[in-house]
């Protein structure tokens, strides 16, 4: 078995007429989720500080950043649009890869494809590869990648935005290759800085990264041809449940991207069901918040090193607790605003309540679902169980969702005029003729 190569094959002859409908139709849903999460990013903290960064460092201005008036050489775009695509955690997620697959291969996607002047097409066959690269090396690598603190989004994701990168500078299988081998000795994240800046970083880095990798092996750059699966290579030395029977599984499957799964509130994706539920067991039954004595959470022991910070002190954070966010869907607040989410709402006293009476679980035994139970001072006990790592099948809702979670984030930035034309550019993704009629739209 030779991975990398057959990868590298795999990617080269990636095509939009080789897409089922429904990976055309989720990838163009993807490009219009990652765009509006990234405008609402844009001039978030760590994203300003990248934008100043790319100033003084200067460069060519070849590409758009998402939002504003500036151009970057398309590396630096990658890197900030990438960054602010994340910075409230909002983006997309893929079971495949346990990971965000869209934020690391869409800025590749929109920055090269501008500079290059790539049609709709190309755009979309790009994107398509990416996060197909991204969900066969999650199967490859297996769950103890993640599990050692890996964080994929920035690990597999420099190997998806290699391959986007591949498919529009248009490289053969051996240049492809060596673009995955240059990806493969950067690829970097680390889950410890979940609440930090570096966290939505390594979705800019991978990005940038990746792109970079593969501008190299357009230019003959080499690398070891073998890097997945080389001893002291990808798998070797990061993923230690690495299997080659679940690569050749993995790639037997024609396409990824129908099946990525959208997020509609504004943290960590690992919360979202343990909120779903909690708001099903509030909307659905005739306790008073102030008759609840006890809130047992149980989720699978995986989200405990990810999403269980007890008392989060800044908005960051506050994505990544399980506690109090379940509080907050408790309490009606709106889990899909982004302006929510900032320090003040960890010192609210009537949330900081709720949250001391939460206690958080894991699964005796394996089970997908999280089960939010909540009891009364009165002896009753109310149950929910609600897995939404489940792929919509039917887009024209899916559609309708998105479009709605678009136009909230992006008419603040674009305007609502603007924000419609891009929803209606995005929709006939494949007519365009050229990228820079959808990035023009995109600048403030």
């Amino acid at each position: 078995m030779q991975p990398t190569r057959l990868l590298a094959e795999r990617i080269a002859s990636a095509s939009y007429a080789s897409l089922p409908d429904s990976a055309r139709t989720v990838a163009k849903q993807a490009l219009l989720d990652f765009i509006g999460v990234a405008l609402a990013g844009v001039n978030e903290p760590l994203t300003r500080i990248l934008r100043d960064e790319a100033r003084a460092e200067g460069g060519h201005a070849q590409a758009s950043v998402l939002g504003t008036g500036e151009r970057a050489s398309t590396i630096q775009a990658a890197l900030i649009n990438g960054a602010a695509g994340h910075a409230h955690d909002y983006d997309d997620v893929h079971n495949a890869m346990s990971g965000h697959p869209t934020v690391p291969v869409a800025p590749v996607v929109l920055a090269l494809g501008e500079h290059l002047q790539a049609n709709g097409e190309a755009l979309i066959a790009a994107f398509a590869a990416g996060v197909d690269v991204e969900c066969i090396l999650g199967r490859y690598a297996g769950p103890a990648h993640y599990a050692r603190g890996w964080h994929n989004t920035g690990t597999l994701g420099t190997f998806g935005a290699a391959a986007a990168g591949s498919v529009l500078l248009e490289l053969d299988a051996a240049r492809t290759d060596q673009a995955l081998g240059i990806a493969g000795t950067r690829a970097a994240g680390l889950k410890s800085q979940f609440g930090t800046m570096c966290k939505p970083l390594h979705a800019g880095h991978a990005a940038a990264t990746g792109l970079q990798s593969a501008n190299l092996a357009a230019r003959d750059f080499t690398s070891c041809p073998d890097i997945l699966e080389a001893p002291q290579g990808f798998m070797d030395t990061q993923a230690e449940s690495a299997s080659i029977e679940r690569f050749q599984q993995a790639m037997m499957v024609p396409s990824y991207t129908q099946d990525i799964c959208f997020k509609y509130h504004a943290a960590c994706y690992l919360t979202h069901s343990a909120i779903e539920a909690t708001r099903a067991l509030a909307a659905g039954n005739r306790f008073r918040p102030g008759d609840i004595t006890a809130i047992d959470v149980h989720v699978d022991k995986g989200h405990l090193r990810v999403c269980n910070i007890p008392e989060p002190r800044t908005g960051l954070e506050a994505k990544f607790s399980l506690r109090l966010t379940t509080a907050m869907a408790l309490t009606g607040l709106d889990t899909a605003s982004i302006t929510l989410f900032d320090d003040a709402l960890t010192r609210e006293p009537d949330l900081l309540r709720y949250r001391d009476l939460v206690t958080v679980h894991a699964h005796e035994t394996p089970r997908p679902e999280t089960v939010v139970s909540i009891r009364t001072a009165d002896g009753h006990a109310y149950e929910e169980a609600v897995n939404v790592a489940i792929p919509l099948r039917d887009l024209d809702v899916q559609w309708t969702k998105l479009e709605a979670k678009f136009l909230t984030l992006a008419v603040p930035v674009l305007g609502s005029d603007r924000a419609a034309r891009v929803i209606d550019l995005l929709r006939d993704l494949e007519r365009l003729e050229d990228a820079t009629a959808l990035t023009e739209l995109l600048t403030s």
